[in-house]
């Protein structure tokens, strides 16, 4: 199986990387870890390959445990049929002497999901519509650069951007506590850009939008990889798309 981190921007990138699963008439899956904004990507890949993206849902915490349960499960019906279980039966016994059996069994059960599965600390990630609203409150911090007008003029500039402007992709947004004032600032504090060079800023849940000057963008980039974003190091490259709904 071949599983991608991120969705290629040339299809031919895609049909590169996901060729090994077929290599030497041999069978596989291509799992492609893709965010909302990156449905236009997709469906280009399907127009370009001829063959349709099965697209599915993140599994959720309980999704994620529940099958972790039933491999404990299937290990201990395949281990049930085994021939060798003679040699732990004075343990049991031992053990009976002063605890239920049943409370044996339990304890033996946590022991053996905990070796299959490893720790159970897993981290929800939350759902991100795919169409945010263009009428949402306070999704679009509108900085210097930005025009004034009405809401179908903003939807418009931002599927545009602004003259001489381009919009930065950060991978943090609202979910890990980020505002306008962290991005500004770890962007002025590393680079020669002050406050008022940088554009609008969208914060949407999983990810923000920063508009630089187009002729400061590789010094913005160059300095993020070498800085945190309120202490976490965060994936910041050029925007991807100049359409609002993906």
């Amino acid at each position: 199986h071949v599983v991608n981190y991120d969705v290629p921007s040339a299809p031919e990138a895609y049909v590169h990387r996901i060729g090994r699963v077929g290599r030497a008439g041999r069978e596989g899956i291509a799992i492609t870890l893709a965010e909302p904004r990156e449905q236009r990507l997709l469906k280009n890949i399907e127009r370009v390959t001829g063959s349709p993206i099965s697209i599915e849902k993140v599994p959720t915490v309980e999704d994620l445990r529940n099958r972790r349960m039933e491999l404990t499960m299937a290990t201990l019906r395949e281990t049930l049929q085994s021939e060798d279980l003679d040699r732990f039966r004075t343990v049991v016994e031992s053990l009976s002497e002063d605890s239920d059996l049943f409370q044996i069994a339990l304890a033996a059960v946590k022991l053996a999901h905990e070796a299959t599965v490893g720790s159970e600390d897993i981290e929800e990630i939350p759902e991100v519509a795919s169409r945010p609203s263009r009428n949402a409150k306070d999704s679009t911090k509108r900085g210097p650069h930005a025009k004034k007008g009405s809401p179908n003029q903003k939807g418009s500039r931002r599927s545009e951007g602004s003259a001489g402007m381009t919009r930065l992709y950060f991978g943090a947004g609202r979910a890990t506590g980020i505002r306008p004032k962290d991005l500004v600032g770890a962007i002025a504090n590393e680079t020669k850009l002050s406050g008022k060079d940088i554009g609008s800023i969208e914060i949407q849940d999983r990810f923000s939008l920063v508009e630089v000057p187009e002729s400061a963008v590789d010094e913005v980039l160059w300095a993020m990889k070498r800085t945190t974003l309120k202490g976490k190091k965060t994936k910041v490259r050029r925007e991807r798309f100049d359409s609002p709904s993906d």
